[in-house]
């Protein structure tokens, strides 16, 4: 094993010169293996109070986390700054507690003190802070409770916070609360038709999703009919003058077809905006999970059934080896002998005697890495653990089951200081098992190779850029580009994971490279001349007359050319390659070419997934795994458990990367729905993740970048008059006034002249904080015009204007840089208008 990880230091050294990958050693004496069955959850949970009622659910951390990432709930302050919550004990007793306030980004302590009030008995401790008056109207701050028991030395909670008297959040809590129950009873169609925005388009076919797009025969539960269990939980997730956005959470039960009352977990997401003293519905989402439960009625005859699925536990996880299949449902993991008719549920938080708070808590999520021959199986699981040897830590845990020993065994576990969705982003995109028995995983913009032992790793691949790497399918393959300008690429890099074969492939001179996928194992590459690469004061056209293939022997598999087209893009699906293309006219312009595609050849069966859905009378769809069944059909089934889990032996590993260290994050988080959907190094890609969910964009400051729902219905911003003397000066004569709007000045018409664009112009005047909006369409922009940020307009040959503002009847305010003065366009023949020069805009916030 040491001799692997000491060829993959000398492969890292070649592989990230540039960067300068670091071998970490993490050695630990061995230790006699000693067993433990998991603890019982332990951790006090808190519930924050609004007008007399709970919202707000808060798990404790047992690690102090990144504040600008804990933004899963708001609690709103009233007037008088009193905050009360309460804290359920589970067994504790609080010792003391304190809290402090600080800015969205953590930087700055606005307040700190011992929190004195609260009094309770064995099970819950109610307590009250008051707030010095120290807080801005409007503002946002997160609050941080650090709980003291005789159990736990520090549990850390965490929420945003901000005065409500502006808002209409009591209301529309109510008004979710009352659209939620209406939906049980059926008998309501004119209270929620109004409310929905019921679509001919909308897939209606599985209950396991619902939004304002569905039928209220599907909003009110179709067939089903549901009863609710067990309390309603209430988190507030988003919260400003005009609009609200609530989650519900709770669970429900309900006949199915066999005529057995099932039971399941909901999820209901409400965006609720105050018009004129109306409150109407934006946006809605609703999910369900089936529990799952192994029985003689669930699986038989090779079939699992599990019944109903939300698309967010889809696609679902397996894996297969032998006559063992592993897979996760309803939040467990299990492993299924078809031979021997066993299931062996092989990891779950879920306890009996628990009514689900904690260990129901669903922020983590397994990847199943291997299944062998034998039924040992290796997984991760990464998120918030809710109990066990990591009660309250965030992070991934590497585990292995041992089927003859019948106990899992952990391997390593990796901290991290942020929560479970902004984990799941960043190592979710690569795990693997290498023939060479090292596990590979993608933790932020870097590639580690661990050994099994996890006593040692190596971080092979260090800071990868956004769009300079692309990861296999099976994610067994990487390659990428060395250079930090993704269109100047002189060298790739190709690493199989499988096993360890690497090489590089060169740009040849006067030509430039770039990774674009894998398809069956072969890599796929563009090829372009470096003097076809256009740069725009906005978006550089990056055109490549030819792709090529080549597989692992760096054979050449496939080249794709054609005389006078050129490659704009490609993506790659189920053995195709689908191809953009243009073409040049002899004015030099770009058109847009006829796609093609690439057929690949696929060699023997294709392979049949064990996932299958059908539909039902009453559940609609339902899914289940097929799985050949035994010859031996006597064998009834029997269910186990692992005996036991390896705790005291535990290896901590602090994934470091060399190319990260004292970097800014500038990455966009995108939220909606009452959860993360994406981080994205572009702005433009960010909205669009949440554009239709209404939606919003911050930064890793916690600084909101975009929302949708917040938008007044007319603006106009007063800018500084300044007329251009000629055409070409139009560009220049708008940025001086962007600038101008932040009192700074420049010579702008040097600094085009030079060779920059109007986007790096910007960037560096407004300290990074400008934003290439590229792509965006009009609706998304007029964001920033309502913030009092022009947006500047790049059509043909720089032609450039402002747009700083809109009114009620749906027409543009334009400002004309050339006879500095405005005009008006309709909102409708602007958007044809921008949208044929590809949405050209930039702009900027603070």
């Amino acid at each position: 094993m040491k001799k692997i990880l000491k060829r993959l230091l000398v492969l890292a050294i070649v592989f990230v010169a540039a960067v300068a990958a670091v071998l970490f050693f993490t050695r630990k004496k061995k230790q006699e293996v000693v067993y433990a069955v998991m603890d019982s959850a332990s951790l006090p949970v808190v519930t924050m109070e609004f007008e007399g009622s709970a919202v707000n659910t808060l798990h404790g951390y047992t690690d102090a986390m990144e504040a600008p990432y804990m933004r899963d709930t708001i609690t709103p302050i009233p007037q008088d700054r009193k905050l009360f919550f309460q804290v359920n004990t589970y067994g504790n007793t609080v010792k003391g507690i304190e809290f402090e306030i600080r800015s969205l980004d953590g930087k700055n302590l606005i307040e700190t003190k011992s929190c004195d009030s609260y009094s309770g008995d064995s099970e819950t401790v109610r307590g009250e802070i008051v707030l010095q008056d120290l807080l801005n109207p409007e503002t946002e701050y997160i609050l941080i409770l650090k709980i003291k028991t005789d159990k736990w030395d520090s549990a850390y909670y965490y929420t945003r916070i901000r005065y409500y008297g502006d808002t209409h959040i009591g209301e529309q809590i109510a008004f979710a609360q009352n659209f939620s129950e209406l939906a049980f009873s059926k008998n309501t169609s004119e209270e929620l038709t109004v409310q929905l925005e019921s679509s001919s388009d909308a897939d209606n076919s599985s209950l396991g999703y619902a939004d304002i797009k569905s039928s209220y025969r599907h909003v009110t539960w179709g067939d089903l009919s549901p009863q609710r269990s067990g309390e309603i939980r209430v988190n507030i997730k988003e919260m400003n003058k005009m609009v609200g956005s609530i989650e519900l959470s709770y669970g429900i039960t309900a006949e199915g077809d066999s005529g057995k009352v099932e039971s399941y977990n909901v999820k209901e997401f409400f965006s609720v905006r105050y018009v004129d003293g109306k409150l109407w519905l934006i946006a809605y989402e609703r999910t369900m999970d089936q529990s799952f439960e192994a029985s003689d009625i669930t699986i038989q005859n090779g079939k699992i059934e599990l019944g109903i699925v939300s698309p967010g536990n889809l696609p679902i996880e397996t894996a297969s080896a032998g006559d063992y299949t592993a897979f996760v449902a309803d939040g467990e993991l299990w492993s299924y002998n078809k031979k021997e008719n066993e299931a062996s549920k092989l990891f779950s938080f879920k306890e009996k005697n628990d009514h689900g708070v904690r260990t129901l808590y669903d922020q983590h999520k397994f990847r199943i890495i291997s299944v062998g021959e034998e039924g040992d199986v290796a997984f991760t699981v990464y998120g918030y653990m809710n109990r066990g040897s990591h009660e309250g830590e965030c992070g991934l845990v590497f585990y292995q089951y041992s089927r003859s020993e019948n106990a899992i065994h952990e391997v390593f576990f990796i901290p991290s200081t942020k929560p479970y969705q902004i984990l799941k982003e960043e190592i979710g995109t690569l795990s693997y098992v290498g023939n060479n028995q090292l596990f590979y995983l993608m933790f932020g913009n870097s590639i580690y190779a661990i050994d099994f032992s996890g006593e040692e790793y190596v971080e092979i691949i260090s800071g990868m850029k956004e769009d300079s790497f692309v990861i296999s399918e099976d994610s067994s393959a990487v390659a990428w580009q060395e250079e930090e300008d993704i269109y100047g690429g002189k060298n790739i890099q190709v690493f199989y994971m499988d096993d360890g074969t690497n090489f590089t492939i060169h740009a040849s001179e006067g030509e430039t490279i770039r990774a674009l996928g894998f398809i069956d194992g072969d890599f796929i590459y563009g090829k372009a001349r470096e003097s076809d690469i256009e740069k725009g004061s906005l978006i550089v056209n990056y055109p490549m007359y030819a792709l090529e293939i080549i597989d692992r022997q760096q054979q050449i598999q496939t080249t794709y050319q054609r005389d006078g087209i050129y490659i704009s893009d490609i993506q790659v699906e189920e053995g195709k390659i689908q191809i953009t293309r243009e073409t040049k006219g002899a004015d030099g312009a770009w058109a847009a070419a006829l796609d093609d595609a690439l057929i690949q050849n696929q060699a023997g069966e294709e392979e049949k997934s064990v996932v299958s859905s059908r539909i039902s009378e009453i559940k609609k769809t339902t899914y289940s795994l097929n799985l050949s069944s035994s010859d031996n059909k006597e064998k009834v089934l029997s269910i186990t458990t692992p005996k036991e889990v390896a705790g005291t032996d535990t290896r901590e590993l602090s994934l470091i990367s060399t190319a990260d260290l004292g970097k800014a994050d500038k990455r966009y988080y995108a939220y909606a729905s009452g959860r993360l959907q994406g981080i994205c190094y572009s702005v433009r890609e960010a909205i669009g993740l949440v554009y239709d969910k209404m939606g919003v964009v911050v930064d890793s400051g916690e600084n909101y970048i975009w929302t949708r729902a917040n938008r007044a219905a007319e603006a106009l911003i007063d800018v500084n008059s300044l007329a251009a003397s000629a055409e070409n000066e139009r560009l220049a004569a708008c940025l001086s006034i962007m600038l101008k709007q932040e009192n700074i000045t420049m010579d702008v018409a040097g600094e085009l002249a030079s060779g920059r664009t109007a986007y790096e112009i910007l960037n560096d005047a407004f300290s990074g904080r400008a934003l290439d909006l590229h792509g965006c369409i009009l609706n998304q922009v007029l964001y920033y015009v309502d913030c009092g940020y022009p947006v500047l307009a790049l059509t043909e040959n720089d032609k450039a204007e402002l747009i700083i503002g809109y009114d009620v009847f749906k027409n543009l305010i334009l400002y004309d840089s050339l006879t500095g003065g405005t005009y008006k366009m309709s909102q409708d023949d602007a958007e044809a208008y921008y949208a044929s020069y590809g949405y050209p805009f930039v702009s900027w916030i603070k």
